[in-house]
């Protein structure tokens, strides 16, 4: 077996053993989550247009519960069956679902105003034939959303600390979620460390992504633009769960303290845990 088959291989053993309970378990279901790609989808969408939307690495439907509200027809694709029948087709949008490999998945060309992947790419062995395959489905115009990947100057930083070393805490905790999240899979959902890390092969192997790397090969490929996201700077979820404060109070100083970073790029892009981007075909 090639690499490429063991990772999707070893993406379907682990998201078949976590379907049941993703949507509860994933942070990124939160609902200050959820607000903060709708806020994103829906500057995209006046942009781009509605018709119609394909959803890379669909999952159990993050995107499609948000772009169903505005989209008149939603493609959703994906490598795990159990995750696929999770995905809620109610409502008006036109919703169609398939099990496969994104990056030998056919979609109808240049018919989709937005492809999108959250939280998907660091799953693939190779995000180019995915990128190929969005830039063939969109319309000229149309839009590529990815956000929710691992940042790469955050984990080659993290990755340099010692497990024992004397940190704050808010640091001990990033070092046991990014460098030995694959233990605590293992403990509870009976899946080898090894098998996990596969899985999250751009993530856990490959080490993350540099912004300058997927601008390179987005541009090769066509799209014309790229506009970068970070996102949840260590030390976020202290201040988010600050209970000396309100909520509102919490939450905006999380909020000022991100637009101080963001002035600050590019010295502050390695406090970052993830990257997103925007792209234009």
């Amino acid at each position: 077996m090639d690499i490429k088959k063991e990772v999707i291989a070893a993406n379907i053993q682990v998201h078949s053993r976590m379907a049941e309970t993703y949507d509860k378990e994933e942070p990124h279901f939160r609902s200050e989550n959820i607000a903060r790609v709708e806020r994103i989808l829906k500057e995209i969408y006046a942009q781009s247009g509605t018709s119609a939307q394909l959803d890379m690495g669909c999952g159990t439907g993050f995107i499609i519960n948000i772009a169903k509200k505005y989209v008149n027809k939603i493609t959703g694709v994906d490598v795990t069956q159990p995750m696929l029948d999770r995905v809620d087709k109610s409502g008006k949008c036109n919703i169609e679902l398939f099990n496969s490999d994104i990056g030998e998945f056919e979609p109808i060309p240049g018919v989709y105003d937005i492809v999108t992947g959250y939280a998907f790419l660091h799953h693939l062995h190779d995000i180019k034939p995915a990128m190929i395959t969005a830039y063939k489905a969109l319309k000229s115009g149309g839009t590529l959303y990815c956000d929710l990947e691992p940042n790469y100057y955050f984990w080659e930083s993290i990755h340099n600390l010692e497990r024992n070393g004397s940190y704050d805490p808010i640091v001990k905790r990033e070092i046991e979620m990014v460098t030995y999240k694959d233990e605590d899979v293992e403990k509870n959902y009976g899946v080898p460390k090894e098998t996990f890390d596969k899985s999250e092969w751009g993530k856990n192997i490959a080490g993350g992504f540099k912004e300058e790397d997927v601008e390179s090969l987005l541009k090769n490929i066509g799209f014309n633009k790229v506009k970068f996201i970070y996102h949840w700077y260590i030390g976020q979820a202290y201040l988010i769960n600050d209970y000396k404060a309100s909520k509102e109070e919490r939450f905006l100083y999380a909020d000022v303290m991100n637009d101080i970073l963001h002035k600050t790029m590019p010295l502050a892009r390695n406090l970052y845990k993830y990257i997103g981007f925007i792209a234009y075909k």
